[in-house]
């Protein structure tokens, strides 16, 4: 629409309509903060923002908590917040890391991806911390490396699973060459994983399967 258009038909009111028009068709871009909602969308989709501690290989847009097993803790990325429970059984949250999280290194620490679906997950704790007990991803590097489950790794590499991913279905895991430099992160199906798993394990989630909440 050009202006001396708008001019030529005088009211002030279509001038004011135009502008608003305009104003509208702006983009704007959030530099913080979790929840962004796209412009025109008819089904708005959140995308939040993942810590700086994730694992960066993945689109992690959709993912909004974080479960730590080897601290017991969640994060929540829409809020920023860390989740853990308190000694008397209620649960806290908190800008910083818990003091459960203290001996780990949220860079390297085996993190679970939740499902986009997940709401509040700190209020189903026990089914987390069944389905993924601590060090309970020990295995997968060996079954990966016996199994030649990445064929084109090399033979002097080690891999180390980094995180589990809900949305995917997959381990992420971090590969490392022969003098322990950080190559990069690789996912493998948690379908082909479970082939190799102990049958007892096949009805949680750390092994492979698919429990009801």
């Amino acid at each position: 629409m050009k202006f001396n258009t708008i001019i030529k038909l005088g009211g002030s009111a279509i001038l004011g309509a135009a502008l608003i028009f305009l104003s509208s068709c702006s983009s704007t871009t959030r530099t913080s903060g979790a929840n962004y909602y796209p412009y025109g969308s008819s089904n708005y989709s959140v995308v939040y923002t993942p810590p700086s501690w994730a694992p960066a290989n993945v689109n992690l847009s959709n993912v909004r908590y974080y479960y730590l097993p080897d601290c017991d803790a969640y994060y929540d990325a829409s809020s920023q917040q860390f989740y853990s429970q308190d000694l008397n059984g209620s649960w806290s949250s908190n800008t910083s890391a818990p003091t459960s999280c203290s001996n780990l290194d949220l860079s390297t620490a085996y993190t679970v991806l939740l499902n986009s679906n997940a709401s509040k997950p700190w209020l189903q704790n026990s089914f987390y911390q069944t389905n993924y007990p601590i060090h309970s991803y020990d295995v997968y590097g060996n079954i990966v490396l016996s199994h030649n489950l990445l064929s084109d790794l090399p033979a002097n590499y080690s891999v180390t699973p980094r995180a589990f991913n809900e949305n995917t279905n997959s381990v992420i895991f971090t590969t490392r060459d022969g003098n322990g430099n950080t190559i990069a992160l690789r996912d493998v199906p948690m379908g082909a994983i479970s082939t190799y798993m102990p049958s007892d394990t096949r009805s949680y989630y750390y092994g492979g399967g698919y429990p009801s909440r």
